[in-house]
């Protein structure tokens, strides 16, 4: 697989991921090249704000339209308009100061009113709507949402009925996806132009709820004016993995060495060690406490097991790649293979993963620098460790975490978490799949495994940890849609990575 190479931009701007500033910067030009104004850009978002209210919620007929004063509102006013005209009992609220609408957002108001439609002030009821629309703040929100818009997020999160938010959810940041004190809980937000990045991971995909783009028509323009900072990824746009050579044999598909299972904690390790043989590695080697042997190679009788010994640079040289930590502690067994193996690495240089207690113990104090063709998988709490700050300080910035943690340690990084990142010096990624259901033990050495047994098979680190890392959300959500997601363990997951690496 040394030829494959998963790490290629998709042409879609529905797979492309912008910073707020990006969008708001390039719009205007966009819009002009595409001899379009930018009131006629607004009239678009309006009409497809409403075209996914009628796919979504076809039976709606009462809807209740929020507007702030920002172009946001402006978007609402058009979309209340729509809705009017289709014969829909529309109650359009309007908040914040008329003063500051911009001469587009102010267009869209006298439309409104010229259709006949009636404006009516906070506070008003939200009860007997079949949708509400929150048309209220938009990205150029700056600081803590303020009353009377916190208020009104504060009353729409207290009540069931749907709501579709118009660019994001009011209160988001656009570019962290972290409330702004408060946001929006959409259950359908439609965005324009370019996905705004905070949409698509941490805390926003929450406040989201299914996300939906449409780019306004301006697709060719605001790509050739505008960089992207990330790129989506799901199983469905990778490459397929190559066909294997007839005339191969098992040392063909590498050998990997997986090392942890303390006292304990042999499962986390033959977690790890049995998805790379579902994988594909063709030898699967596990360095273990000889307390664990029984326990981790019960019942997988393909599995080695590597002889208790001090020296094991011997068992080092066999490898071709290595995984570490799943299981593996922090005691003095831990640390003293911890050492050994980076003091080899570091002439080696051979493909390596450091996960879970791995992470642990190159936290600081430990060391700085790492050999080439290393992988970290941390998960919030552990990237904190390796950046000696809170899991609340990486999860406010996911993107900033997942930069520092490559930069720092010059290595290709997945970051976990709902909207998983995977970064390497050249790009980074988000992943769409995954679901809740995957918060369970085990799962993260799942993961390891399926990265390892990729690089035994020639895969290089930074393809490795992006097809493993979508491999594993897509056999996650494979696993939901038959068995549901609560009750999910990682050992359920096995047969849909063995279905998935031959597709």
């Amino acid at each position: 697989m040394k030829t494959y190479n998963a790490l290629i931009e998709p042409a879609s701007l529905s797979h492309k991921i912008y910073a707020a500033d990006e969008v708001r910067q390039h719009e205007p030009q966009a819009a002009k090249q595409a001899h379009l104004n930018m009131y006629e850009l607004m009239e678009r978002a309006g009409h497809a704000a409403f075209r996914q209210l009628l796919a979504s919620f076809p039976t709606c007929r009462r809807v209740l339209v929020l507007c702030g004063h920002g172009n946001n509102g402006g978007d609402g006013f058009v979309f209340a308009r729509l809705a009017n005209e289709a014969g829909m009992e529309v109650c359009l609220v309007a908040t914040g100061d008329s003063q500051k609408y911009s001469a587009d957002t102010r267009q869209a108001q006298q439309k409104w009113q010229s259709s006949g439609g009636k404006t009516h002030s906070w506070p008003l009821s939200l009860a007997n709507h079949d949708v509400i629309v929150d048309a209220l703040l938009g990205t150029g929100i700056k600081g803590q949402v303020r009353a009377p818009y916190r208020d009104i997020i504060a009353a729409l999160n207290q009540q069931t009925i749907p709501v579709l938010s118009v660019d994001l959810p009011s209160g988001l940041h656009a570019d962290t996806g972290v409330p702004c004190g408060i946001a929006v809980n959409a259950t359908i937000t439609i965005t324009f132009v370019g996905i705004k990045q905070g949409l698509v991971t941490g805390a926003g995909k929450q406040h989201c709820g299914k996300l939906s783009f449409n780019a306004l028509g301006i697709t060719q323009s605001f790509s050739q004016l505008a960089t992207p900072t990330a790129l989506l990824a799901s199983a469905d746009r990778l490459p397929a993995l190559p066909p294997r050579p007839l005339n191969t044999h098992k040392g063909s598909f590498g050998r990997l060495l997986c090392i942890g299972g303390n006292q304990g904690m042999h499962g986390a390790i033959r977690l790890s060690a049995e998805a790379a043989l579902r994988s594909g590695a063709g030898l699967v080697k596990v360095l273990c406490h000889p307390e664990s042997h029984a326990l981790v190679a019960e019942g997988l009788p393909e599995l080695m097991l590597a002889a208790a010994s001090d020296d094991i640079e011997p068992l080092l040289n066999w490898a071709s790649c290595i995984v570490i930590g799943p299981g593996l502690g922090q005691d003095n067994w831990a640390r003293t293979l911890f050492d050994a193996l980076l003091k080899y690495q570091m002439r080696a240089e051979k493909p390596m993963l450091i996960d879970a207690d791995g992470l642990n113990l190159l936290a600081p104090p430990g060391p700085s620098t790492l050999p080439k063709n290393c992988i970290l998988t941390p998960h919030p709490g552990e990237a904190g460790r390796l950046l000696e700050q809170s899991t609340a300080d990486i999860q406010s910035d996911r993107y900033q975490a997942i930069t520092s943690l490559t930069e720092h340690y010059q290595s290709v990084v997945i970051l976990k978490g709902a909207g998983s990142l995977v970064s390497s010096t050249q790009q980074v990624f988000v992943l769409e799949e995954g679901n809740p259901g995957m918060a369970s033990g085990g799962m993260g050495d799942l993961l390891s495994g399926i990265v390892g047994g990729l690089m035994a098979q020639g895969m290089d680190t930074a393809n490795s940890a992006l097809t493993g890392a979508c491999i594993h959300a897509r056999a996650g959500d494979l696993c939901a849609e038959k068995q549901g997601q609560r009750g999910m363990i990682a050992s359920d997951l096995i047969p849909f990575i063995r279905e998935l690496v031959n597709r």
